[in-house]
């Protein structure tokens, strides 16, 4: 569910790249690269002052979204699948261990209520600790770094502007940063919770361990030494070669990208490391600037601008939708009713006045008539015969007044 945009373009991404020039983008390819860097940056943002062990990782993940957006724009499929396919497990690694954290401490997710779980967590330090690394970009021996790293070498490729890429590489920085920050919190210092830890059961472990192997493995499929994965994407054989690593520039990019990795990693270790805060204690950061810390904490007021802009005009909008039916639709509705309920009662009373009348008044004469008839047929043949002499007697009068006429 969560990746399902980013597999969705690209599956679709022949027709967006429909039209552009050899080596060159569309206006499509171009939203979605500043779109995709501008959310990693943005989330990274947000996710260095959040307090929740698993929103940390929540918007972390919408950060790495981010990051394979910007692979499709730059670098195409391969580029942001292969980050797609690596963060599925050392993201599902990380989400995985911040559940095992959670039972050992009792259903605390509040990091400032950890602290020293390295010692009674080892099996999910370690795990946990693999995790981390990965999603950072730890540079050689895990996966993250050999996806990452070719989501900026593409924007560091990239033809139309160079922004995309120092956004990136500041998202790279960031998110060392705060995932040093929330392993310091959780893993390292003093416990800080009231209750004693435990490790989680092999139900739990054993499956962060098979994720941690994975989280390794899956980075040597697309290095440039053995670009697996990409081959795989474009249905041809990939052949191992290390001269595949003198390529211009990549080098430089491998080295910016572990100093970027490395910087992220010992600031975040110098300011949190060992330096576990007591207790209600404010944050390291938050003390030494209160304001940008707020704003990261509230979420860069993400969610009161959307309630002041697209929840307050979809409550207008719902608002005006209701009075119009009630008052136009409604209104429409009860005419149409009462027309058909003055034409009930018209049919009504011309059935029961003019049609019921009519149909009666003839019912009551033919029954009339009917009776009259039925009292001569008595069927006795004595009756009959007087009916017949008296008709006789009045045929002969008739004829004898006739002649004489």
């Amino acid at each position: 569910m969560v990746a399902a945009g980013v597999y969705l373009i690209a599956r679709v991404y022949p027709l967006m790249q429909a039209g552009a020039q050899l080596g060159g983008t569309t206006t499509a390819l171009t939203v979605v690269t500043w779109v995709g860097a501008s959310t990693a940056v943005f989330a990274a943002l947000i996710a260095v002052a959040q307090n929740d062990i698993k929103r940390i990782l929540a918007y972390s993940t919408i950060s790495q979204l981010g990051y394979m957006m910007a692979g499709l724009g730059m670098g195409g499929v391969a580029v942001g699948m292969f980050h797609l396919i690596t963060h599925a497990f050392f993201k599902a690694l990380l989400f995985m261990g911040a559940g095992s954290v959670i039972h050992g401490c009792h259903e605390e997710q509040d990091i400032r209520k950890m602290g020293g779980l390295k010692a009674e967590m080892p099996l999910t330090f370690a795990t946990y600790a693999v995790g981390m690394l990965a999603l950072c970009g730890f540079p050689l021996l895990f996966s993250g770094f050999w996806s990452k790293d070719g989501i900026l070498e593409a924007a560091q490729h990239w033809s139309v502007a160079k922004g995309p890429f120092y956004m990136l590489v500041f998202g790279a920085l960031l998110t060392a940063f705060y995932m040093t920050r929330q392993v310091a919190y959780v893993f390292f210092g003093q416990r800080r919770g009231s209750t004693p830890a435990h490790e989680s059961p092999k139900a739990m472990t054993a499956p962060l361990a098979i994720l941690a192997f994975f989280a390794v493995a899956l980075g040597f499929i697309g290095t440039p030494a053995w670009p697996w994965f990409r081959a795989f994407l474009e249905g041809r054989a990939a052949g191992f070669d290390l001269h595949a690593f003198s390529e211009p520039g990549l080098k430089g990019l491998m080295a910016t990208s572990t100093m970027v990795v490395f910087l992220g990693l010992g600031l975040g270790w110098w300011i949190y490391g060992g330096k576990s805060p007591k207790p209600g204690e404010l944050d390291a950061m938050e003390r030494s600037a209160p304001m940008i810390w707020g704003w990261l904490r509230d979420r860069l007021y993400v969610d009161e601008f959307y309630g002041a802009t697209v929840v307050a005009f979809y409550g207008w909008w719902a608002r005006v939708a209701d009075w119009v039916d009630r008052r136009v639709w409604g209104g429409l509705v009860t005419g149409v009713a009462w027309s058909f309920r003055g034409w009930a009662q018209l049919n009504r009373f011309l059935d029961n006045n003019w049609v019921d009348g009519s149909f009666d008044k003839g019912c009551e004469e033919l029954s009339a008539g009917g009776g009259l008839l039925a009292r001569m047929q008595t069927g006795r043949v004595q009756a009959y015969l007087r009916w017949l002499a008296l008709a006789v007697v009045a045929l002969v009068a008739i004829l004898i007044w006739s002649s004489r006429a």
